[in-house]
């Protein structure tokens, strides 16, 4: 199972780098996101009915939490690779796309669905910092794809923020070895993640402390915490639409991941609220950043950003919570922010290849320009900001609902007052661009169909998990829950 996860985006990599035909690019990345799907079910069937899942020298690890995340990020994956050709082939039309930029776009695709789920599948945490530095490098030359000023000057920061937060991030890991090998006695297995927590009561209290906040601090750069969220605007706002679609809805959960597994240790060893305060602390300071830069966005690419700024925060306030019902709220609001990400960037995208514009107001009335993609944008509009029938209606009253119940009172009205304010903010602006005023003469220009039923089908899949869970997605969110609570 590990061969056929780990191996597949590498030879759509190594296939994607000898081929330059454009039809042999795109089946080959959608063959990839196939089979990485399918795999990821397959090993979380398995998971379900041994509990976990170990590679014969003990370097790769699958449980319940780690085949969750490997499903969104290949479903993630997937839906990408089933939008990028019509999204990069109306760009290699116009001339904005050469054949050589499909090769490489394609290429490097394949091999960030490979850092990421190398990173969800290593048992050692070195490995897992490994593998998330490895996702910078993967992603830095798509945020520069486009080789313009702007994209080379997003990548740039990118990579110098991100590098700078991994940096302090394998300080954490260093420190989380310095604890562990003086009681495992074995260098070899003292960072093994089924090692540690075999032996979490006997680690260092104090050293965890301070293991965690650069760890805390590291991998909340990677996942767009603030105030460590300064790239993401840029790096969002330059690349193409798919890979942001594909940072929003597989690299932030994969940063995530990475957080849960030193939260899982160091609640385990410390056995108080800790780590929970700390996550607290940056998930109220992400909600709070994120709102009066939603406000009074121009470009629709960096409103999604910071859009992206506060589910993080989210997220990362049910963690801090510290409940069974806030860890099922914060593991189902991973899976329907990802896909209601994957959409806004995605109808965007498809909004700027027509009117060739990122600017709020000059994307308007496109309700009579492409009304099936505004119709799936307002919609996943109103999905994002937590709206019902959909299913983050449902992961945010989980989350408000463990909130007043573990007595944190006053957090839990300051996070529907933030949600409400985005609410008004979001919806101003987007029903400016699909029921405004045209800003010039715009001839009608839909989507194609293979994009158009994309769209559909993962707003539908919002609608379903909000409206009809199925029981199996519900209790392998419990189990997931389970891992998480130590």
């Amino acid at each position: 199972m590990f061969s056929v996860l780990l191996g597949i985006p590498l030879i759509g990599a190594v296939v994607c780098g000898v081929n330059t035909k454009r039809r042999i690019l795109e089946v080959a990345t959608i063959a990839t996101g196939v089979i990485a799907l399918a795999t990821s079910l397959w090993i979380a069937r398995t998971v379900s009915e041994q509990s976990t899942l170990t590679s014969p020298k003990g370097l790769l690890f699958v449980d319940a939490l780690s085949a969750f995340v490997i499903i969104i990020v290949a479903g993630s994956f997937l839906a990408t690779a089933l939008y990028s050709p019509e999204y990069l082939g109306r760009q290699v039309q116009l001339g904005t796309v050469s054949q050589k930029q499909l090769r490489l776009y394609y290429g490097l695709l394949n091999i960030f669905l490979f850092t990421m789920l190398f990173v969800l599948v290593s048992n050692n945490l070195g490995f897992l910092w490994i593998g998330t530095e490895s996702t910078t490098l993967a992603t830095a030359f798509l945020v520069a794809f486009y080789e313009k000023e702007s994209s080379l000057e997003a990548a740039w920061k990118y990579v110098i923020i991100c590098s700078v937060g991994i940096a302090l991030a394998l300080f954490g890991v260093i420190l989380t070895y310095f604890a562990s090998s003086s009681v495992v006695g074995s260098s070899a297995n003292a960072l093994h993640w089924t090692v540690l927590m075999s032996v979490a009561k006997k680690l260092d209290p104090s050293v965890l402390r301070i293991a965690f906040i650069f760890v805390l601090v590291g991998f909340g750069t990677k996942a767009g915490l603030a105030p460590m969220h300064t790239w993401k605007p840029d790096a969002y706002g330059e690349a193409p639409a798919p890979v942001s679609g594909l940072m929003a809805a597989g690299l932030v959960n994969v940063a995530l991941y990475s957080i849960l597994r030193f939260y899982i240790l160091v609640h385990k060893a410390l056995g108080d609220a800790y780590a929970s305060d700390l996550l607290l602390a940056l998930s109220l300071f992400s909600m709070v950043l994120a709102v009066p830069f939603m406000l009074v966005q121009k470009d629709f690419k960096r409103l999604l950003s910071y859009s992206s700024v506060e589910h993080v925060g989210i997220i990362t306030f049910a963690i801090g919570l510290a409940t069974p019902l806030a860890y099922v709220g914060a593991l189902l609001h991973m899976l329907n922010n990802s896909i209601a990400k994957l959409l806004l960037f995605f109808s965007t995208g498809s909004m700027r290849g027509v009117y060739n514009t990122k600017i709020i107001r000059r994307v308007s009335g496109a309700m009579h320009v492409m009304p099936v993609t505004a119709t799936v944008f307002i919609l996943a509009v109103f999905a994002v900001t937590g709206w019902p029938p959909f299913g983050l209606f449902v992961s945010e009253l989980t989350i408000l609902s463990a909130g007043f119940g573990s007595g944190n009172i006053w957090m839990s009205v300051f996070f529907i007052g933030v949600i409400t304010t985005i609410f008004l903010g979001f919806f101003y602006y987007a029903s400016g661009m699909v029921w405004g005023e045209p800003y010039r003469k715009q001839e009608p220009a839909e989507s194609d169909t293979m994009t158009q039923l994309l769209l559909v089908a993962l707003l539908l899949l919002l609608l379903i998990l909000g409206v009809a869970m199925p029981s199996g997605v519900s209790d392998f969110i419990q189990k997931a829950a389970k891992v998480i609570e130590g």
